[in-house]
């Protein structure tokens, strides 16, 4: 799994490429999303607005910094 600079022109590429990892209704929980808004982001319904993808980018930015804290100690 590499992300180095990866950058997408559509929320659903990008969801493409996260979904082995993140689904589309986790992702609407990071991003603080309404999921079925979310949705008609990607299959087109609705157009997304430079606040949203703001906001998605911050929040995404946001949950890595969180993961990376992230540990699993020995049992």
């Amino acid at each position: 799994m590499n992300f180095d600079n990866s950058q997408f022109h559509s929320l659903e590429d990008m969801l493409d490429a996260l979904s082995p990892y993140i689904s589309a209704r986790a992702l609407a929980r990071i991003c603080e999303i309404n999921e079925g808004q979310l949705l008609q982001y990607k299959s087109g319904v609705k157009k997304i607005g430079s606040k949203n993808i703001a906001k998605i980018n911050d929040k995404l930015n946001n949950f890595a910094i969180e993961l990376q804290k992230v540990k699993l100690l020995e049992a």
